[in-house]
């Protein structure tokens, strides 16, 4: 995963996901997602995690994306709680000791 990958994918689906359709530059990856760039794209949570599954792309949620260079880690509880209901992707996370405790087994 690159920022030029990861970009190409994002906007990519961000363009043709309605229609179920996902890019190949989506396939056989990783996607780092930033928790407020998620809701945009099509079918997120639970569609969109399946079809990354389905093309072999494991997908992890960041911290909100500010404009700066790249995202942080989903590193605070009021981020944590901001998890949409049933989310079952990866969490990319700088401060373990904060997030694991709020995580059900």
């Amino acid at each position: 995963m690159s920022k030029a990958s990861l970009k190409s994918c994002l906007l990519r689906y961000f363009v043709l996901g309605w229609t179920g359709y996902v890019p190949a530059t989506c396939s056989n990856s990783m996607l780092l997602v930033p928790i407020n760039v998620a809701p945009w794209l099509w079918g997120w949570p639970v569609r969109f995690l399946e079809r990354m599954r389905r093309a072999h792309t494991d997908v992890y949620l960041l911290g909100p994306w500010d404009g700066d260079e790249f995202s942080r880690g989903l590193d605070s509880a009021d981020e944590f709680r901001n998890l949409p209901a049933g989310y079952s992707g990866g969490i990319w996370t700088n401060r373990i000791d904060r997030i694991a405790p709020m995580v059900k087994p």
